[in-house]
């Protein structure tokens, strides 16, 4: 490796190591990342050509491995390790939810939403699933349809909640689209789930609408 190349490497991590991600450029970022995957060559031009194709940050760990690896000087490795990130962050979102009260942690669930979903060019529709006192047992993803519409089954959803005992839902889907406000048609959706769960005695706790990278609750807006 050219010893210049293998110096700026070595600036980069001591950096990250003195003050985390403090003062680094989003490039810089990617470049430190990109150290770990791809060996003796200057990561630079291939993280600022990373962020020219998919915007941000979230837009390269939210590409599939395809798009990332056809992209010059990335490679099958690179793009799988770039992909691990998002997926890690999900697990690590989620583990800190089990057994715990979902009311205590609203930021995390919005958190935990925004990963499960973001990225996915399809609607899709699902459900936190808690306990008698709000505690989360799971998070599913029950329906995915179109780029902007979602068949969604009361039935099924009734019926994985009795599988889990669940006796509060708090509910979700995605806008793919980014458009941060709910339908007259989502809206309709959840006063007929409330009412089929009403006669289960299960709650529904709230609907979160995931938009681009909001997370926006139907209860603080209103619109349930």
């Amino acid at each position: 490796m050219d010893e210049s190349v293998n110096g700026h490497r070595r600036r980069l991590r001591q950096r990250f190591c003195e003050r985390g991600f403090d003062g680094f450029h989003d490039y810089e970022v990617m470049e430190l990342l990109l150290t770990y995957a791809i060996p003796r060559v200057d990561v630079k031009p291939i993280a600022k050509r990373l962020l020219d194709r998919f915007g941000t940050l979230a837009g390269v760990f939210d590409a599939n491995i395809t798009e990332l690896s056809q992209l010059q000087g990335v490679g099958e490795k690179a793009a799988v390790f770039l992909t691990l990130i998002r997926q890690v962050e999900v697990r690590y979102l989620a583990s800190e939810l089990p057994g715990k009260n979902v009311y205590d942690r609203p930021e995390k669930v919005k958190a935990h939403l925004r990963m499960v979903v973001q990225g996915r060019g399809m609607e899709c529709f699902g459900a936190v699933f808690t306990d008698q006192q709000h505690r989360h047992l799971a998070t599913q993803i029950m329906f995915e349809g179109t780029v902007d519409r979602t068949a969604v089954y009361p039935r099924n959803l009734m019926k994985r909640a009795l599988e889990l005992d669940a006796k509060g839902l708090i509910l979700f889907h995605n806008h793919p689209g980014g458009t941060p406000y709910a339908s007259a048609e989502d809206i309709e959706l959840t006063r007929r789930m409330a009412d089929a769960c009403a006669a289960l005695e299960i709650k529904i706790l709230d609907h979160f609408l995931v938009a681009g990278t909001e997370v926006l609750s139907f209860k603080e807006n209103g619109w349930y």
